[in-house]
């Protein structure tokens, strides 16, 4: 993970925090997915690609 992509999931999960706290639901959904997204990418080891992918 680089340091843009860090501070940008840092800044999705105070987005979403602050949209929980003031009632905003659905916003906050919106706020936590790609932040669940990128957990689950970098939860599970990365395959190398074969090389046949263009």
């Amino acid at each position: 993970m680089t340091n843009t992509e860090g501070l940008a999931y840092v800044a999705l999960f105070v987005l979403s925090i602050a949209l929980l706290l003031t009632s905003h639901l659905i916003l906050a959904t919106v706020a936590i997915v790609p932040y669940v997204l990128a957990s689950f990418k970098y939860s599970f080891p990365q395959k190398k690609p074969s090389g046949h992918n263009h």
